[in-house]
Protein backbone atom coordinates (compact mmCIF):
# COMPACT_ATOMS: atom_id res chain seq x y z
CA UNK A 1 0.00 0.00 0.00
CA UNK A 2 1.33 2.98 -1.17
CA UNK A 3 0.64 6.25 1.79
CA UNK A 4 -0.51 9.35 0.65
CA UNK A 5 1.87 12.36 1.42
CA UNK A 6 2.06 15.92 -0.16
CA UNK A 7 3.46 17.42 -3.22
CA UNK A 8 7.40 17.40 -3.36
CA UNK A 9 10.47 17.52 -5.08
CA UNK A 10 13.01 15.10 -5.13
CA UNK A 11 16.51 15.52 -6.44
CA UNK A 12 19.22 12.51 -6.42
CA UNK A 13 22.72 13.67 -6.88
CA UNK A 14 26.04 11.65 -6.95
CA UNK A 15 27.87 10.94 -3.82
CA UNK A 16 30.74 10.60 -4.96
CA UNK A 17 30.92 14.79 -5.37
CA UNK A 18 31.74 17.19 -2.44
CA UNK A 19 28.47 18.24 -0.54
CA UNK A 20 28.57 21.63 -2.24
CA UNK A 21 29.27 20.16 -5.30
CA UNK A 22 26.12 18.14 -5.16
CA UNK A 23 24.09 20.70 -4.14
CA UNK A 24 25.26 22.79 -7.51
CA UNK A 25 24.33 19.98 -9.65
CA UNK A 26 21.21 19.40 -7.87
CA UNK A 27 20.17 22.84 -8.26
CA UNK A 28 21.08 22.49 -12.38
CA UNK A 29 18.56 19.09 -12.23
CA UNK A 30 16.21 21.36 -10.78
CA UNK A 31 16.03 24.16 -12.96
CA UNK A 32 15.91 21.48 -15.38
CA UNK A 33 12.50 19.91 -14.80
CA UNK A 34 11.62 24.06 -14.16
CA UNK A 35 12.39 24.24 -17.95
CA UNK A 36 10.90 20.81 -19.17
CA UNK A 37 7.74 20.52 -17.05
CA UNK A 38 6.84 23.91 -15.64
CA UNK A 39 2.92 22.38 -14.86
CA UNK A 40 3.99 20.20 -12.35
CA UNK A 41 6.70 22.72 -10.78
CA UNK A 42 3.82 25.60 -10.16
CA UNK A 43 1.71 22.52 -8.43
CA UNK A 44 4.66 21.70 -5.93
CA UNK A 45 5.03 25.58 -5.36
CA UNK A 46 8.28 25.22 -4.06
CA UNK A 47 6.97 22.90 -0.76
CA UNK A 48 8.78 20.13 0.17
CA UNK A 49 12.19 20.04 -1.43
CA UNK A 50 14.13 16.56 -0.45
CA UNK A 51 17.97 15.63 -1.50
CA UNK A 52 18.80 12.12 -2.14
CA UNK A 53 21.99 10.57 -2.84
CA UNK A 54 23.42 7.60 -4.73
CA UNK A 55 27.52 6.88 -5.43
CA UNK A 56 28.15 6.82 -9.20
CA UNK A 57 26.74 7.42 -12.10
CA UNK A 58 25.78 4.07 -13.43
CA UNK A 59 23.61 4.12 -10.37
CA UNK A 60 22.05 7.43 -11.32
CA UNK A 61 21.64 6.49 -14.76
CA UNK A 62 20.08 3.41 -13.62
CA UNK A 63 17.55 5.08 -11.19
CA UNK A 64 16.67 7.83 -13.85
CA UNK A 65 15.95 4.88 -17.03
CA UNK A 66 13.50 3.38 -14.39
CA UNK A 67 11.57 6.24 -13.50
CA UNK A 68 11.49 6.96 -16.88
CA UNK A 69 10.27 3.37 -17.91
CA UNK A 70 7.62 3.67 -15.59
CA UNK A 71 6.15 7.06 -16.91
CA UNK A 72 7.09 9.68 -14.24
CA UNK A 73 7.89 13.12 -15.34
CA UNK A 74 11.68 13.69 -14.53
CA UNK A 75 14.87 15.60 -15.73
CA UNK A 76 18.33 15.08 -15.40
CA UNK A 77 21.02 17.12 -16.16
CA UNK A 78 24.66 16.38 -17.78
CA UNK A 79 27.84 18.68 -16.06
CA UNK A 80 29.85 19.58 -19.10
CA UNK A 81 32.68 20.42 -16.61
CA UNK A 82 32.80 16.65 -15.68
CA UNK A 83 32.92 15.59 -19.07
CA UNK A 84 29.06 15.62 -19.55
CA UNK A 85 28.67 13.33 -16.78
CA UNK A 86 25.55 12.56 -15.67
CA UNK A 87 25.24 14.53 -11.99
CA UNK A 88 21.62 14.33 -10.60
CA UNK A 89 18.09 13.81 -11.60
CA UNK A 90 15.08 15.99 -10.56
CA UNK A 91 11.20 14.39 -10.27
CA UNK A 92 8.20 15.48 -9.16
CA UNK A 93 5.80 13.81 -6.60
CA UNK A 94 2.67 15.26 -6.53
CA UNK A 95 1.41 13.62 -2.89
CA UNK A 96 0.38 10.10 -4.26
CA UNK A 97 3.37 8.35 -2.69
CA UNK A 98 4.04 6.69 -5.83
CA UNK A 99 7.71 8.47 -6.37
CA UNK A 100 8.62 8.31 -2.55
CA UNK A 101 7.87 4.39 -2.81
CA UNK A 102 10.00 4.20 -5.70
CA UNK A 103 13.26 6.21 -3.99
CA UNK A 104 12.47 4.48 -0.83
CA UNK A 105 15.93 3.21 0.66
CA UNK A 106 17.90 5.63 -1.18
CA UNK A 107 19.57 7.94 1.46
CA UNK A 108 20.10 11.32 1.90
CA UNK A 109 22.76 13.00 0.30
Amino acid sequence: MVKSIGPRMYVVTRKDFDPVYRSVQGAHALAQYALEHPEELRTWNNEYLIYLGVFLEANLDRLYNKLLDKGYKLSKFHEPDQRDQLTAIAIFEDGSGRVANELKGIPLA
